[in-house]
């Protein structure tokens, strides 16, 4: 990964690149963004930047054999640690060795996904994936190794908010005082849920956003309609990773379901609404969570539309809909819907039980609708 291949954020990328120029690379950063936006990225881009034998003064050349082996996450100074199944002890080796080669697949696929896409393309969306203490003990174990080609040794832990109490308490040490050219570069989608005590011992590099003009010219740039590309940037909320997967798969079917949704609860078609709850809870824990970010992505247009602003990027039928259902509730309304689903995901982030809280949800627009 280059910062050429990442759109926009030149202010960011230039105060990275300058870190290196005026030798003073922190040993302990926090990169940290919303989710789908270019936190992992970044992060590997600097990567590559320091370890790069023909940087430039903007970017890594992508092409020395550090770079090559960067973009295949297989340099052997590199050491990966990230969300995976829990196991016991004796067991920790061989998860390890499985879930490694599907993270770097996850990596060179969909650099800009997040948990979601992690946990469908590791096979385990059922399953409550963390970073453990085995995999603590296994940071100490590479932090305690020399560096095998004599420069940077570094740890990319990828989001840390996953680790426990016991794992987190684990690196505190080695975070404050880690050998010399060792580097901790945490990739975090949730700041706020990390111990005090964790980003106390790193320096914050914040990663924004891309604007819809970045996200609109980088799809184009990958052979998107021009039409698609400026819809889907307009959905994503600054969200590359979303942009990508709208672009992808079109937003129609799932704009149809969220309109038989809303007129389901605006019927109180009860057994409809638990009908849906079942097949919901069925879908995994990624799927979920993608219906609900594009349900919000809606609301929040029909928000904007009901304050007097108007969208131009939604195609005739979803401009229609859009439209007629911001007229029909009104911002008040609008935002009690948008509160509800965003509750919800919360929830869901939190392991509650899909059916009920999605039932619930319904429910409570259901409420919401008919007051």
């Amino acid at each position: 990964m280059q910062f050429s291949e990442i759109p926009g954020l030149e202010e960011l990328k230039g105060q990275l690149v300058s870190t290196h120029q005026r030798g003073k690379v922190a040993h302990a950063q926090l990169f940290s963004g919303r989710p789908g936006t270019a936190v992992l990225p970044m992060a590997l881009a600097y990567i590559s930047y320091l370890m790069c034998e023909n940087r430039t003064a903007e970017d890594s050349c992508g092409t020395c054999a550090n770079c090559t082996r960067i973009k295949k996450l297989v340099h052997p100074d590199i050491h990966l640690h990230f969300p995976k199944v829990s196991a016991a002890e004796n067991k920790y080796e061989k998860v390890l060795a499985e879930a490694i080669p599907r993270f770097r697949e996850f990596v060179a696929e969909s650099p800009f996904g997040d948990m979601e896409v992690w946990t469908r393309k590791y096979g385990q969306e059922n399953k409550n994936l963390l970073i453990s203490r085995q995999d603590s003990r296994q940071m100490l174990k590479n932090v305690s190794m020399r560096s095998v080609e004599g420069g940077y040794k570094i740890l990319l832990i990828w989001v840390p908010e996953m680790m426990n109490s016991s794992s987190a308490n684990a690196i505190l040490k080695i975070l404050e005082e880690p050998p010399e050219k060792t580097l901790y570069l945490l990739v975090s989608y949730n700041y706020d849920s990390l111990l005090a005590t964790i980003t106390s011992r790193t320096q914050l590099v914040n990663v924004p956003p891309n604007s819809s003009g970045e996200i609109q010219n980088y799809l184009e740039g990958m052979g998107v309609d021009a039409a698609k590309a400026t819809q889907a940037a307009e959905l994503s909320e600054g969200k590359l990773g979303l942009a990508l997967h709208v672009s992808a798969i079109g937003e129609s079917h799932e704009c149809e379901d969220f309109q038989k949704w809303m007129l389901e609860c605006w019927n109180r078609n009860l057994t409809n609404l638990v009908r849906r709850s079942e097949d919901f809870s069925k879908s995994g824990k990624a799927a979920q969570k993608t219906t609900l970010n594009f349900a919000i992505s809606l609301i929040r247009n029909a928000v904007v539309h009901a304050s007097g602003q108007q969208l131009s990027t939604q195609n005739e039928a979803e401009s229609s809909f859009i439209g007629k259902f911001a007229d029909k509730l009104g911002i008040e309304k609008l935002e009690k819907v948008y509160a509800l689903n965003n509750e919800a995901l919360i929830h869901l982030e939190r392991n509650s039980n899909p059916r009920i809280t999605h039932l619930n949800l319904s429910l409570d627009v259901t409420r919401t609708l008919n007051s």
